[in-house]
């Protein structure tokens, strides 16, 4: 999709556009999009997690009701362990294998991993000594002089 393209839709920082936490990101020090505080439902709930906004006709939050969103066997499509396989046996988004860090966390969550994804600090600039420029002398600009009509 066009839209999850960071080639079509990079940031200043050449992260896609709106999962740049640096250009969305709130006084909060979240995404804002992710904080509750900035993007807020009556119940207090950010509103993407609120049933009340994001319905389904089960009364159900829309992306957690397994009749609106189900697979052949009966589940939620992505908690699926037979729709999304892993290697390992076991559902892909909850395969610590697949998707985990080599500290032992989720790669999403892991405050080390995050830290070493994110975009290096910029080199510092090296101040140069300011040239000595030598002052020319000019006298200023007169139609009379210009014209040749000198006093």
């Amino acid at each position: 999709m066009k839209s999850n393209c960071t080639v079509c839709n990079p940031c200043r920082h050449g992260r896609l556009k709106d999962r740049c936490a640096v250009c969305n990101g709130c006084p909060h020090g979240k995404m804002k999009i992710n904080c509750a505080a900035c993007t807020p439902c009556f119940h207090g709930k950010r509103k993407s997690d609120c049933a009340a906004f994001n319905p389904c006709p089960h009364d159900k939050l829309k992306r957690d009701c397994a009749e609106c969103n189900s697979c052949p066997h009966g589940k939620v499509k992505r908690n699926c362990m037979l729709c999304n396989p892993c290697p390992n046996g076991k559902a892909k988004r909850a395969c610590m294998a697949c998707i985990g860090c080599p500290h032992g966390k989720r790669k999403s969550r892991c405050e080390v991993c995050k830290a070493a994804r994110a975009a290096p600090p910029s080199s510092k600039r090296i101040k140069l000594e300011p040239e000595v420029k030598p002052e020319i002398k000019q006298e200023p600009f007169t139609i009379q002089g210009y014209f040749g009509f000198d006093k």
